[in-house]
């Protein structure tokens, strides 16, 4: 494991700075307002967001950040940092435990390591490219971590498979959601492919900061991403996160019914 790396350290900073903060905001009603598309921006989001800013700013002065509530910030550079301060505002309001940080580094636009966490669940994701997934628990050292990998599917009809996600409203996935075991909510249903709850997740309309920790860590952890175009898009409508052996099937679906 990478825990000497510098990168992948200051990822986990990152994180838990996030954690601790978003922490003290959580179940106080902090201050919301709404962005033009509807979706809830609260002070502990914009917190946050000011926190991680500072410490790349200081740490990596020359990278390029992209974060859900700035946008692109920067300088043109052969690095990127991409965050989400709080994934999942509106269970973050809601005093639900559905929530936490997602921190990626990019390098000349490949995703080199990531990290997701759930903070009420004192649980950390994280990937290195070419060192594998892991789960850590919080306040242990990353040398402690379990390594991940997704379970093989390749015997499972897709009727059986355990299947969750993220849908648009009038999303073409609820008409045919019964034709697999659809999984209603989890606290982290990319946590749960990543430990073998589930085989698959659907993710419609996502942003690139909510997707990019998502998506090298199913990767690492042996699993397919699936932009239903052929190949693994962090900007496209759909995004398929999947256990070899249902990914085809899956996305087959997807296909027939318009996705």
């Amino acid at each position: 494991m990478a825990d000497n790396d510098s990168d992948v350290r200051l990822a986990h900073r990152l994180t838990e700075i996030a954690d601790a903060l978003a922490l003290e905001f959580f179940g106080r009603a902090p201050a919301v307002r709404y962005k033009s598309d509807g979706s809830p921006v609260s002070e502990a989001d914009l917190a946050v967001e000011k926190a991680l800013l500072a410490v790349v700013a200081a740490e990596r002065p020359g990278d390029a950040v992209l974060t859900e509530e700035s946008g692109a910030l920067g300088t043109v550079s052969r690095r990127r940092w991409i965050l989400d301060p709080i994934d999942g505002t509106i269970p973050f309001l809601a005093g639900e435990r559905g929530w936490g940080t997602h921190v990626a580094l990019e390098v000349e636009g490949e995703l080199r390591t990531a990290v997701l966490s759930r903070p009420t669940e004192r649980t950390t994701w994280w990937a290195v490219r070419g060192q594998g997934a892991f789960t850590s628990v919080r306040g242990e050292p990353l040398s402690a971590a379990r390594p991940l990998r997704i379970p093989a599917a390749a015997s499972l009809p897709l009727e059986a498979a355990r299947v969750g996600g993220f849908l648009m409203p009038d999303s073409p996935v609820e008409p045919v959601r019964g034709r697999m075991r659809w999984v209603e909510s989890s606290v982290c249903l990319v946590g749960d492919l990543l430990e073998g709850r589930v085989e698959a997740v659907i993710d419609e309309g996502g942003h690139v900061w909510d997707r990019a920790p998502a998506a090298l860590l199913v990767r690492e952890a042996g699993g397919r991403v699936d932009d239903l175009r052929g190949g693994s898009g962090l900007d496209e409508r759909w995004l398929v996160y999947a256990a070899d052996g249902v990914a085809d099937e899956l996305t087959g679906l997807l296909h027939d019914v318009g996705a």
